[in-house]
């Protein structure tokens, strides 16, 4: 009986044996490829290596490039009987601005882009920024855009300038501002009067928030 489990033992232990041997042969199999797959293309690895970190530095070199350019900033000054509004934009932008003093319903209609304006009458150009002083009441300006906002194509939010004081609460619009024209959009009321600001380009969501809305400014 002794004897026979001795047996069963010497057997189990071979197995055991076996077993870790194979699974060493396995590792060190695998081990062997790593280590020639990474002698035969470590100079492939560091060339990969390089281009993608060149590729990112070079891409934030630019996009710092970039920000640098835009400054300093342009400035449009309106007309004092409506507010002196105050409208800066990147240096690197070039400004179409209509203004009819006299035309009460429409005093102010601009146009920016960068580099230079295409034709105002263009209806497929998104432009950069667009800005309007018009003469219709605030709600029935708003009113304009209720239907997208029902529809959920435009989101509706409060918006006040903090750098105007004295500045009623107005709305800021996101979203298809009109055909094919996708952007933000600022309504508020000056005087008797009602600002509209906007962009219809999408990439330049950011230049809107952190150029144009930033130092905007009039009087109430």
């Amino acid at each position: 009986m002794s004897s026979n489990k001795t047996r069963v033992g010497l057997v189990i232990g071979l197995l055991v044996i076996s077993l870790l041997l194979i699974v060493t042969m396995i590792f060190a199999f695998w081990s062997y490829k790593q280590m020639k797959d990474y002698k035969n293309n470590t100079d492939q690895k560091v060339s990969a290596a390089i281009k993608t970190a060149n590729a990112v530095q070079k891409q934030q070199l630019e996009t710092q490039f970039a920000d640098q350019q835009k400054s300093p900033l342009k400035t449009y000054s309106g007309p004092s009987q409506y507010g002196s509004i105050k409208i800066s934009y990147p240096k690197t932008w070039s400004a179409y601005i209509i203004e009819q003093i006299n035309n009460t319903n429409l005093p102010v209609d601009a146009y920016c882009y960068p580099d230079f304006v295409p034709g105002v009458s263009l209806n497929n150009i998104n432009y950069s920024l667009r800005f309007q002083i018009v003469g219709d009441s605030y709600n029935s300006v708003l009113n304009q855009y209720s239907s997208s906002i029902s529809k959920g194509t435009l989101r509706a939010t409060p918006y006040i300038p903090d750098q105007v004081k004295g500045a009623t609460v107005g709305v800021r619009l996101d979203g298809q501002l009109g055909q094919n024209k996708n952007g933000s959009m600022i309504i508020l009321s000056v005087r008797d009067k009602v600002l509209k600001i906007w962009t219809e380009d999408n990439t330049k969501i950011d230049d809107f928030n952190n150029y144009i809305l930033k130092n905007l400014s009039y009087l109430p």
